[in-house]
């Protein structure tokens, strides 16, 4: 009698062990499917950058490993990435309007419109990475829950875009605030990553999570279809290329702004899109002292550049093997 009941408290002990598991493992399945990661290529460069980023995903994002990854492809045919091929990575041609197609990071806005759509009401959370970012953590800040719709980080820099608290908006943001109805609107004060300057709301846009239910990125490529199509706007306003090249940025920004509450915008840790290529610009207390403290990095053009950019920040074994062989699959 005895020996049955040692017996029978050991099957229900291995039942209870095997039902508990399973539920991890559907919980874990359940949490990696509100996930969906997005990014674009358009050119040679940007394929390379983008199987660093695919790889680095798989291999250093623990629990996100096998999200769905969505490659919006800018110029699919003279750059078609079928070295992105590969288990849940989805190769997407781009909708946009021709006319756009050279003017500077436009794509972006179209880009995570596109796969917004695709993944409404199946993810929480669509998370956007430029390429040139690399995953080398788990990117947990980027993950949103009920309490947030967004988790987005200030600009590094204030490169003559952003505005002061409490300045009128000037022409290159008065359509935006407008079309926003953002004039009124009591805004929070953000401060610059770099030169910790204090801004109205001006959001980095090379890494960052929005909620796809929300519609955000729908209207981000909207007003930025209306901006590009209104020639005076161009003309008077974005004369110059940084103009350009940010306005996309500002757009966002505005949305944003318009869209979801102060109290729902996560504040992105530094170490979730560290600004690589602007690490002796920041403050001694912002820069890290190995990159193996970094979650995700925008490295952005210092492959193609820098050739000694592992010499800029320690990076302790082993990240520093993989990031060594990555480089070299990028080069090659």
């Amino acid at each position: 009698m005895k020996k049955c009941m040692t017996n029978y408290r050991r099957a229900v002990t291995f039942v209870s062990f095997i039902f508990t598991v399973t539920l991890i493992g559907k919980a874990l399945a359940v949490e990696n499917s509100q996930v969906a990661i997005v990014t674009y290529i358009s050119n040679n460069e940007q394929e390379r950058s983008a199987k660093a980023l695919v790889k680095s995903i798989r291999e250093l994002s623990g629990k996100y490993k096998d999200s769905k990854i969505f490659i919006i492809l800018g110029d699919p045919d003279n750059c078609p990435a079928v070295s992105l091929k590969g288990k849940n990575v989805n190769l997407v041609s781009l909708e946009m309007d021709s006319a756009f197609k050279n003017y500077p990071l436009a794509i972006k806005a179209f880009a995570a419109s596109q796969v917004e759509k695709i993944v409404r009401d199946k993810v929480q959370t669509l998370l956007w990475m430029d390429p040139g970012v690399i995953v080398l953590n788990s990117p947990d800040a980027l993950k949103l829950d009920e309490n947030y719709d967004v988790a987005v980080r200030p600009v590094t820099l204030l490169n003559n875009i952003g505005l002061a608290p409490g300045e009128k908006p000037n022409s290159y943001w008065a359509p935006i605030y407008q079309e926003n109805h953002l004039q009124d609107k009591p805004l929070p004060t953000i401060k610059t990553i770099a030169d910790e300057v204090e801004i109205q709301p001006y959001y980095n846009c090379e890494v960052f999570s929005i909620n796809p239910n929300l519609g955000i990125c729908e209207k981000w490529a909207h007003l930025l279809t209306q901006l590009l199509k209104d020639e005076n706007y161009q003309k008077t306003a974005c004369p110059t290329f940084t103009r350009k090249l940010f306005l996309h940025q500002a757009i966002l920004s505005g949305v944003i702004s318009a869209n979801i509450e102060p109290k729902r915008i996560k504040p992105l840790p530094i170490t979730s899109g560290y600004p690589f290529n602007q690490h002796e610009k920041l403050p001694k207390e912002k820069q890290v002292s190995t990159l193996n403290e970094l979650s995700v990095v925008i490295f952005d053009f210092a492959w193609a550049k820098n050739p000694t950019w592992m010499n800029k920040i320690p990076i302790n074994e082993p990240l520093k093997q993989w990031l060594e062989d990555t480089y070299q699959e990028y080069l090659n």
